[in-house]
């Protein structure tokens, strides 16, 4: 039965997967089962062997064959050896298939290669053709590579190992098969393949004694014909072959040992040259290159055949991997023949040439390297006695190759019998031999110096590599690396070496001290100088410390056998404090170190051993360089030895001697002499002093002549102020040092008297002055002072001490800071003058407070004024940074000197005291600004540390107000500091209240003031004043507002910017807590507000005094209620600012419209005094009025205002009546400060009210309708007290008209009614008389109660009243008269009344005229008689209104006129005609309409019909306006009715004496008219008379008018009737004639003139 998975399948995978026979055997191995697996490479190999199979076929197959071996290998592995069995030739891809097993599965194929070996013999007696042969030797190349393997790794496989005999056998007669035949074939591939097939081949058959000389001897041939294989192969080959080798210990003979160092050197030499470097070195060439290859470059040079049979030569550099295989050959070559490789390599040392030994050692040292083997020793050993030869080459290059050569030799782990100790000594050789000298020559040049410093960095990496753990180290070593402690040359190699002894020392537990100052061949130090020179390593915690202590610690028996217990405890306590603290300050570690050192002198106890100690350090100062660590080191070291101890004249002299031979010129010598002395005086105090006031003494001694020149000498060249120089800073150091219990008895005295002495006679010679000090010397008298005054602080008992010479140094001290210059900063006088005040400023007696300030105060004037520091360093070029160092010491020390006045004094008033002289030099300059920032930050540092606890910082809130605004500084640094004092001051004001989330803000909100973005920078801030805020006592508010204020004032932009944020933030969030000091914060808004003219910080003032509002709004409201009138700006300002906050200007206005409304004292009185005049008007509702029109003004929207209106109308609308006629309220020291809007007048107040008013309600109507009505200003009417009324009457129409007026309005003005004041009830009054039009008041309810106060009002003395309460009934009988039908009769008697009331009865004539004609018959029938007359009265009245009111009324009542009262109306027509016709062109226009109006309504109560019909058909047609129409009803008049010409003519003539121009003309027209239809017997003689005189009068009026209208009507008299008692000739009658006939009047003229009137 077939399988599923079957041939088919198989070659589906096959060729489905050429170019991935991975792919192809995993897939097989997924779907099949293990008999398909068979079946499968059974077929794989069908495949591969099928006859016409392509090379891909068959590769595909045996490469997929590989991959099923890896489960199936024995299958795989069976299915070959099938096809290999049989008797005929097989296929080559069965040998290459076979040839891959063994690669890719080396140990598998181990068992099955002696039987494949033996069919490959058998098969290879059969011909064959090249590819055959070439594919057996691949197979056999493969095959022995496996061997090879496996017996390098036999122990990992699970079957026992294969004896030599059973797998190198049979490979012998093939191994003859390839030399004697294959390797001598015709083809070069055969040729090729038998060779790579025979390197392996070599490495199994020489594990066969019996084929080892063979094979041996046959290597030189076939290294010789490999010369066309790639070299890389066959020096892998090579390696692997010399591996087999060395591991069978087979006998190298020498031509085969040649052979291979021909080939190693051929290809290693040039290592990292080029050819053109080679070229330089012949020689080498000659020797290192065989003759044969001469031709050839140093680098490899694979060939290759061209067209033509020549060889073309490609030169290729050797890589890495090829050169790393070379030496490890060359590694095994030496193993195997150490003889023959010590020869070669000396005999290749011996030569001269540097780049061949320089090469050499390469190759040397890396063969060092790669030896990890146990056979080691006998390869370094000829190496290391071959590199011995060249130990004497100088050259850099050579130098450079040995040592590293010896770094790897002495980092290796078996070095015995390798000549270690030349070798270290070499290395320590060369750290100061100059390069290219031999040893013992004179000093290099210069510039070899560098060279000389690389090969010593060398030589010390050599020592750090050093491995003493090999075997054999600690012998050869121990104990002669000593020898190279102690001098001063090997110093750079300390640290590795202490490393090195140290672990040595542990390793020779048993040693004594007996070996140290003698060791065979080396000079050993001694016990001191060892000690000495590892304590001054141990100085050096970060280098050679922790190794110096070490070393110390491991040889402890070595130095002195008494500290062997105290350094067990503490030497490691040391160390412990190194690890724990890498950076662990110099000073710190050094008193540990020489505490040490006294410690272990103390247990020594030996004086002897001590004084040899101390002769030690002196030897070993020349070790180290002047001004170096370490001889700082030994100087306290000796003082402390000396301080040690006992033999005292010893020590003396020894002091003695350091004094007197110093040479004081020397910086270093001056260090040794203050350093000595001052250490020594920790245990020979007095002994110190008495030699330093010997040696002083000795100075100022008396001098003979013959030496004065001398002195003059050591004084110019500058030794003597150097010496007083030292001697003064050995002072100070020493009363550092000295035992305190002793200090306070010598201090004064025998310290500082004779430091001033020092100081004063060191400008002095023979006593005589010479010159200033220098800057050496004041900076050697200031430190001596400061060191004093340190020394005095650290004793207990300082407090108890009086220093009475305080003051005197003090004041030289301040002296040194007034000297020095203002615009530079150059020496470090002023930094540490102003450090030592602090110091002494400590002292008792204490300073006064002005005392402390004068310090201060010198030292800021000394500090501030200096340029910026850029400026500084530009001006001192290369020292700028030496010019920053001193600015940062000089504010250092300022801050030192504030923080030691604290000390003393730690209290707010004191920090107060200081800031004032801080402050001042915020706002000079840029750099005052900083240092004085610097300077607050270092007070309020230094405050909070010594500040008691418990003490309120009264001071909080005006430092806050100071320091915040520069947060927001244009200098970075300068918001920097500002920061940083903000954050002082909370932690100050908050104790140790401050949260860690408000750090980290305060944190972050620092980091961002080093943004240059202004929104980064506000909100940084801002975020400052809101943690700050949750600390900010309220009762330091106004102290904070006042000083934020100035910054607001006197900052720049960014900074007032910034206070303003402050102020705004302090105020919403601790504004509730301010309630107490309210009105005094106001004040100081109020204060500053003129001073600041920028709107945006305006804008700040008014948003602070709005958050103040929020919280405190009574107090707000009664504080700006209080202020005086007249309101300034500012005051109006305040107040606007609360009306842009709608909630608070709701509060605000209603609070002033009930201030306005409350009742004040003067009103229970009348508002007039009693001799009638003006009284003052109320303070308190006026402000409140002035206000409400502020607040007004500023509101945002209307709505506020809608909701208020009535309430706001009212109180308004009762100021304007209070304030009528009253004067602005008076009060001494007023200020006259006037708002232009408001156009105050001094004398009155109600135009305040009435503008407050008239913005009420333009903010609401937004109609300018209101501004002017009938061309008549209703505001102007309303503050007038004559026309108050009308004006309310105005404005209450308007109310009315746009439903403003509501029932609370109506209400409340009613209650004003029966108020006692008249001009309230005025008000009232004149309100109700428009109000009663609204319908609200039309009914019964409402007019019930209006009534009878209207028919009260009606008798009322006030005029105004009575004319209000006259229009208001009139309005009822219009509105409502259904409602008081029963009172119609009192009101006609009421109104009638008024007609006899001359100061109402123009109101009541116009009341009637418009009233009448809207009553019944029956109302007016029993009035209308005497309404008729007492109308006609007022036609001639002065009054031009009340003619107006009289001519209208007359008309209405001619309208009025029924049957019954015809014939009376008709008779007091005509005896008016007269004055109806005057008056037709009366001066008044309004009165002058009325009467034409009225006239025409009269025609039909003219006396004749014809006139009647004449004026009825004239009036539909003639304009009323016509010039001379009275002329033409006049001339109709007379015409009509002659019986009353005369009548008439004496009516007009009692016009003659009218006091108008214009009636007075109409009378002289009219009279012309009528005398044109009248003759002389018709007048009586008396009034003919009377009318000529009264014409002469006439003749002479003022008017030139008058004057022509009575000389022409004289002039027609006199032409019509002649002249009667005239005695004018007749020059004048011919005058008058043609004046006469142009009369307007004339009948000539009459058609014409009715001819305009009807058209």
């Amino acid at each position: 039965m077939e399988h599923p998975f079957g041939n088919t399948d198989i070659q589906r995978h096959i060729l489905g997967h050429l170019h991935n026979a991975d792919r192809a055997a995993g897939d097989i191995l997924e779907e099949a089962d293990s008999f398909n697996v068979k079946l499968a490479i059974k077929t794989e190999v069908e495949e591969m062997l099928k006859e016409g199979a392509t090379e891909e076929t068959r590769g595909a197959a045996s490469a997929a064959l590989l991959g099923l071996a890896r489960r199936h290998f024995n299958d795989v592995m069976y299915e070959l050896q099938r096809n290999v069995r049989t008797a005929k030739l097989p296929h080559r891809m069965v040998f290459r298939t076979l040839g891959g097993l063994a690669s890719h599965y080396a140990l598998k194929s181990i068992p099955f290669l002696s039987l494949t070996t033996l069919y490959i013999w058998l098969i290879l007696k059969l011909p064959m053709i090249s590819p055959m042969k070439e594919a057996i030797c691949y197979a056999m190349e493969h095959f022995c590579t496996a061997i090879n393997y496996y017996y390098k790794n036999w122990q990992v496989c699970s079957f026992p190992r294969e004896a030599e005999s059973q797998l190198c056998s049979p490979l012998v007669p093939i191994y003859r098969r390839l030399v004697g035949d294959w390797m001598n074939d015709e083809e070069p591939q055969v040729q090729e393949a038998s060779m790579k097939a025979l390197w392996p081949m070599f490495g199994v058959l020489i594990r066969r004694e019996e084929q080892q000389e063979e094979i041996v001897k046959n290597v030189p041939q076939l290294l010789a014909v490999s010369t066309g294989l790639d070299s890389f192969l066959v020096a892998k080959s090579l390696r692997l072959f010399l591996d087999v080798c060395e591991e069978c210990r087979s006998p190298m003979p020498k031509k085969t040992f040649q052979a291979v160092c021909d080939f190693v050197f051929k290809q290693v030499l040039p290592l990292g040259s080029s050819v053109q470097q080679l070229k330089k070195w012949p020689k080498v060439l000659d020797r290192f290159i065989a003759h044969g290859w001469k031709s050839q470059s140093p680098e490899v040079m694979p060939q290759r055949q061209i067209q033509g049979g020549k060889a073309e030569t490609h030169p290729q550099p050797l890589t890495r991997a090829h050169h790393d295989m070379l030496v490890e050959a060359f590694s095994h070559l030496v193993c195997c023949s150490p003889a023959d490789a010590l020869d070669v390599l000396q005999t290749q040392m011996k030569d001269d040439a540097e780049y061949v030994r320089v090469v050499l050692l390469k190759h040397l040292k890396a063969i060092i390297v790669s030896d990890n083997s146990c056979e080691g020793r006998s390869r370094k050993r000829p190496i290391v006695d071959a590199v011995k030869c060249i130990l004497d080459d100088n050259r850099e290059a050579v130098i450079k190759a040995t040592l590293a050569f010896i770094k790897e030799l002495l980092r290796s782990q078996d070095v015995e019998g390798c000549a270690v100790w030349d070798m270290v000594t070499y290395v320590f050789q060369h750290f100061n031999q100059p390069v290219g000298q031999p040893q013992g020559a004179k000093a290099c040049p210069p510039s070899q110096k560098e060279k000389e410093g690389g090969i010593q960095e060398i030589c010390i990496d050599v020592l750090e590599h050093l491995n003493t753990s090999a075997e054999g180290m600690s012998k050869i070593l121990w104990p002669k690396l000593l020898h190279f402690v102690v001098p001063a040359q090997y110093s750079p190699a300390l640290r590795p070496l202490c490393r090195c002894l140290k672990e040595l020392a542990v390793t020779q537990p048993g040693e004594s001290a007996l070996f140290l100052g003698s060791c065979k061949g080396v000079k050993l130090p001694s016990a001191q100088g060892l000690f000495a020179r590892l304590l001054v390593l141990a100085s050096n915690p970060n280098q050679t410390g922790k190794w110096a202590l070490q070393l110390l610690h491991a040889m402890c028996c070595n130095i002195h056998a008494a500290v062997n217990k105290l350094w067990g405890t503490q030497i490691p306590f040391l160390w412990e404090s190194i690890r724990g603290n890498t950076e662990a300050g110099n000073q710190e570690w050094e008193h540990k170190l020489l505490q040490f050192l006294r410690r272990s002198l103390e247990t020594i106890a030996d004086s002897h051993w001590i004084r040899n100690l101390t002769r030690e350090f002196e030897s070993q100062m020349s070790s180290y360089a002047d001004q170096s660590a370490e001889r700082s080191f030994l100087y306290k070291a000796l003082g402390t030895s000396l301080t040690s101890c006992e033999d005292l004249p010893f020590v003396k002299n020894e002091i003695l001697h350091i004094i007197g031979s110093a040479n004081y010129m020397e910086a270093s010598e001056k260090e040794k002499v203050i350093l000595v002395l001052s250490y020594s005086a920790m245990g020979h105090f007095d002994l110190t002093l008495a030699a330093l006031h010997k040696f002083g003494e000795g100075l100022e001694k008396k001098t003979k002549l013959s030496e004065v020149i001398s002195h003059y000498k050591d004084y110019y060249q500058g030794r003597r102020g150097h010496i007083h120089q030292t001697l003064m800073l050995t002072y100070g150091k020493v009363a550092l040092c000295a035992p305190k219990e002793l200090l306070f008895s010598r201090v004064e005295t025998d310290i500082v008297k004779r430091v001033l002495q020092h100081y004063y006679n060191s400008g002095q010679v023979l006593g005589v002055s010479i010159v200033n000090k220098d800057i050496n010397l004041k900076l050697a008298f200031i430190q001596s002072m400061t060191d004093i005054g340190h020394a005095l602080h650290e004793t207990q008992d300082s407090q108890g001490f009086q220093l009475t010479c305080k003051k005197e140094l003090l004041s030289v001290m301040l002296d040194f800071i007034r000297e020095e210059p203002l615009d530079s900063l150059s020496t470090p006088i002023r930094p540490k003058a102003i450090l030592a005040l602090g110091g002494l400023s400590k002292l008792k007696p204490c300073l006064s407070l002005e005392d402390n300030r004068d310090l201060l105060d010198q030292s800021i004037k000394s500090l501030f004024p200096l340029p910026p520091l850029e400026q500084l360093k530009g001006e001192m070029g290369k020292d700028s940074e030496s010019t920053k160092g001193l600015y940062d010491c000089s504010m250092e020390a300022l801050g030192e000197l504030m923080k030691a006045m604290l000390e003393e004094q730690p209290t707010s008033e004191l920090v107060d005291e200081m800031f004032q002289l801080i402050d001042p030099w915020f706002t000079e300059t840029e750099g005052s600004r900083e240092r004085a920032l610097q300077a607050s930050f270092q007070l309020l540092a230094a405050f909070q540390e010594s500040i008691r606890s418990g003490e309120d910082f009264l001071q909080f809130g005006s430092l806050v107000a100071l320091l915040a605004p520069y947060t927001c500084d244009s200098s970075s640094q300068c918001r920097q500091w500002a920061g940083q004092c903000i954050t002082c001051l909370l932690h100050i004001q908050a104790r140790s209240g401050v949260t860690a989330e408000e750090e980290q803000e305060m944190f972050s909100a620092c980091q961002d003031l080093q943004s240059e973005l202004p929104s980064v920078l506000f909100k940084a801030s801002a975020r400052m004043a809101k943690v700050v805020s949750a600390y900010f006592p309220p009762d330091q508010a106004l102290d904070f507002i006042e000083d934020i204020l100035e910054d607001l004032v006197s900052g720049n932009e960014m900074c007032a910017a910034a206070a303003g944020h402050w102020l705004l933030t302090i105020l919403k969030e601790c504004g509730g807590a301010m309630e107490a000091q309210v009105s005094k914060i106001l004040d100081v808004f109020y204060t500053h507000l003129p001073t600041i003219k920028e709107e945006s910080l305006r804008q700040v003032l008014v948003d602070a005094i709005l958050l103040v509002a929020q919280f405190h709004l009574d107090a707000v409201f009664s504080s700006l209620l209080g202020r005086r009138l007249p309101m300034d700006s500012e005051t109006g300002e305040l107040w606007r600012s609360l009306g842009r906050d709608l909630f608070l200007a709701a509060l605000i206005l209603r609070r002033l419209a009930a201030t306005v409304m409350q009742p004040s004292i003067s009103e229970t009185a009348s508002a007039m005094s009693s001799d009638g005049t003006s009284v003052f008007a109320n303070e308190e509702p006026l402000k409140a009025t002035c206000a409400i029109y502020e607040v007004m003004s500023a509101l945002p929207t209307e709505k506020t205002l809608r909701d208020l209106f009535p309430e706001l109308f009212c109180a308004l609308l009762q100021q304007v009546s209070k304030t009528l006629g009253q004067k602005m309220p008076s009060y001494e020291g007023r200020r006259r400060l006037f708002r232009r809007e408001q156009h105050l007048s001094e004398g009155n107040p109600c135009r305040l009210s009435v503008i407050s008013l008239k913005t009420l309600l333009l903010r609401l109507t937004s109609e300018p309708s209101l501004a002017d009505t009938g061309g008549v200003s209703m505001w102007v009417l309303l503050r007038d007290p004559s026309t108050h009324q009308e004006g309310v009457c105005l404005l209450t129409s308007h109310l009315v008209q746009r439903g403003l007026l509501d029932k609370e309005i109506i209400e409340h003005v009613l209650a004003w009614m029966n108020s006692g004041s008249e001009k309230l009830r005025l008000t009232s009054m004149a309100f109700f008389v428009e109000a009663i039009r609204h319908p609200a008041l039309s009914e019964r309810e409402q007019l019930q109660t209006i009534f009878p106060i209207l028919v009260e009002r009606a008798g009322d003395h006030h005029p105004s009243i009575r004319q209000m309460a006259v229009r208001g009934l009139g309005n009822i009988l219009l509105v409502a008269p259904d409602k008081v039908k029963g009172e119609k009769k009192n009101i006609m008697k009421i109104l009638l009344g008024a007609l006899d009331d001359t100061q109402v009865v123009r109101e009541s004539l116009q009341v009637l005229a418009v009233v009448l004609l809207h009553l019944k018959q029956k109302d007016v029938s029993s009035f209308f008689k005497n309404i008729t007359k007492r109308t006609l009265s007022y036609l001639d009245d002065d009054n031009p209104d009340l003619r107006c009111a009289s001519l209208r009324l007359f008309g209405v009542l001619a309208t009025l006129a029924k049957p019954r009262f015809q014939g009376f109306f008709a008779d007091q027509v005509r005896k008016n005609l007269v004055p109806l016709l005057i008056h037709q062109q009366d001066p008044s226009p309004q009165a002058s309409e009325a009467c034409r109006i009225a006239f025409l309504k009269l025609v039909p109560f003219l006396p004749k019909r014809k006139l009647r019909a004449c004026l009825e058909e004239l009036h539909p047609t003639a304009p009323l306006n016509l010039p001379y129409l009275h002329v033409y009803l006049c001339r109709q008049l007379v015409k009509t009715n002659p019986e009353m010409r005369g009548e008439i003519l004496q009516n007009t003539a009692a016009y003659f004496t009218s006091s108008w121009e214009e009636t007075r003309t109409v009378a002289l027209d009219l009279s012309g008219v009528i005398l044109e239809s009248m003759d002389l017997p018709g007048l009586e003689n008396s009034f003919q008379l009377q009318l000529l005189d009264s014409l002469k009068v006439l003749q002479e009026d003022p008017s030139p008018r008058v004057q022509q209208a009575a000389v022409d009507v004289a002039a027609y008299i006199t032409q019509k009737w002649g002249e009667r008692g005239d005695t004018r000739g007749e020059g004048a009658r011919q005058e008058l004639t043609p004046t006469c006939k142009s009369l307007p009047g004339t009948a000539t003229e009459a058609p014409s003139v009715q001819q305009e009137l009807r058209e």
